[in-house]
């Protein structure tokens, strides 16, 4: 069965990058796509995205996530089921949906030197309205990506309930069109700071609070 599952794998990657050269992604955007597991036209996307003056951070999905981008729905909070090692989170009532990719932070440049764009409801809480500069980023970034974005900022959420970052999660930033994997929080930290932006983490994971 392992080695069944490997071949299925390995079909809808190749399946899904041919899609993707057929609808004129660019080469890189694609080999950036295997090391992020992020769809390679989401890629383009972000890359855009920080060629506005933006920085943006993603935590990336597993590996095996990336060929069911757009086949399948981003999974949401509510969805209590782990994608485990495919991936793919399956519900009990047989829904499947897609690890997705979180926002880590997005940050701007301004006159002044870097800026944060708080994208979360105030005070911590897990559902409010965001300010109409977030709101109109997360719109703008859902019309065009293909995993759309479910939630706010994770760094932005302060609350207890805030998941801190894993010794495996691996992240993408995203600075002047220019993406750059991250292979784990530490790599991670380094870009934040890289780009002088705060990483509200401790060495443990552990999220510490409001970023400024």
């Amino acid at each position: 069965m392992g080695e069944l599952r490997v071949t299925i794998q390995e079909s809808m990657e190749h399946k899904r990058e041919q899609e993707w050269r057929d609808a004129g992604v660019s080469e890189a955007d694609i080999l950036f796509s295997r090391k992020s597991a992020i769809d390679a036209r989401d890629v383009g996307v972000f890359r855009e995205f920080s060629q506005r003056g933006l920085v943006i951070v993603v935590r990336c999905p597993k590996l095996t996530a990336r060929p069911w981008h757009g086949l399948l729905a981003p999974k949401t909070w509510a969805t209590k089921q782990k994608t485990g090692t495919s991936g793919v989170a399956v519900t009990p009532k047989g829904q499947m949906f897609v690890s997705d990719y979180d926002l880590m932070c997005v940050w701007k440049l301004g006159p002044g030197g870097i800026e944060k764009v708080f994208i979360s409801a105030a005070g911590g809480a897990s559902r409010g309205s965001f300010t109409a500069e977030a709101v109109a980023i997360v719109r703008a970034l859902n019309e065009r990506l293909v995993s759309r974005i479910q939630h706010g900022c994770q760094d932005d959420y302060q609350s207890p309930k805030n998941p801190g970052v894993k010794p495996d999660d691996h992240f993408a930033g995203f600075c002047g069109g220019t993406p750059e994997h991250l292979e784990n929080p530490d790599a991670c930290a380094q870009y934040y700071r890289r780009h002088g932006m705060t990483w509200p983490y401790s060495a443990e994971g552990k999220y510490l609070g409001a970023s400024t």
